[in-house]
């Protein structure tokens, strides 16, 4: 009987172990494969490339036309807050919700911070196609004595969006380099 047990047990070890041993021993040069999926990881592999700003197309800067030439600009002095609609394109293999764009607004000419931007709501983008966007903000007090010292008699001013964070598809992304937003008219 203690025979029969020993070999009923060594067989259950064998059944056991054996292909295990055989994946650890087919996935020797790639452990984490055994619990990432290879599919999964060319997909995760696709969204940090689209996220790298040095990509030549198809990044998430690619989210803003360049430049970004405004559709409308409104503007209340008495809070000093404008109000830009523009139109934004899918650059994502999958359709996205642009959930939030933050950053600094900055004069190109002075690298001189006028104010803080940010997306007023969520836009949802089909892959490849443009949907309208409104960007709200508001200039601090130093842009408004920029605007009359610097750039006095200008009708616009070219600006660019800097130390921004960009969230599409439930992935945020602090996107080091400037991304240009164009001419925005100068109003005081």
């Amino acid at each position: 009987m203690d025979k029969i047990r020993l070999s009923l047990t060594l067989i259950t070890i064998a059944i056991t172990v054996g292909p295990i041993l055989g994946i650890m021993v087919a996935y020797r040069g790639n452990l984490l494969g055994l619990i990432i999926p290879p599919e999964i990881d060319q997909v995760v592999s696709d969204l940090e490339n689209m996220t790298n700003p040095n990509r030549p197309e198809g990044s998430i800067s690619d989210i803003f036309p360049d430049p970004l030439c405004p559709e409308d600009l409104q503007y209340d002095p008495a809070s000093r807050t404008f109000t830009i609609t523009t139109k934004i394109k899918n650059p994502l293999p999958f359709d996205a919700t642009l959930s939030s764009i933050t950053g600094t607004l900055e004069c190109d000419d002075h690298h001189f911070a006028l104010g803080e931007i940010a997306l007023k709501d969520p836009v949802n983008m089909k892959t490849g196609e443009t949907a309208t966007a409104t960007i709200t903000g508001q200039w601090i007090d130093v842009a408004l004595n920029h605007f009359d010292n610097s750039h006095a008699g200008e009708q616009s001013l070219s600006t660019s969006l800097v130390d921004s964070t960009i969230n599409v598809a439930e992935m945020t992304v602090q996107y080091p380099d400037r991304i240009i937003l164009g001419e925005i008219p100068i109003i005081t």
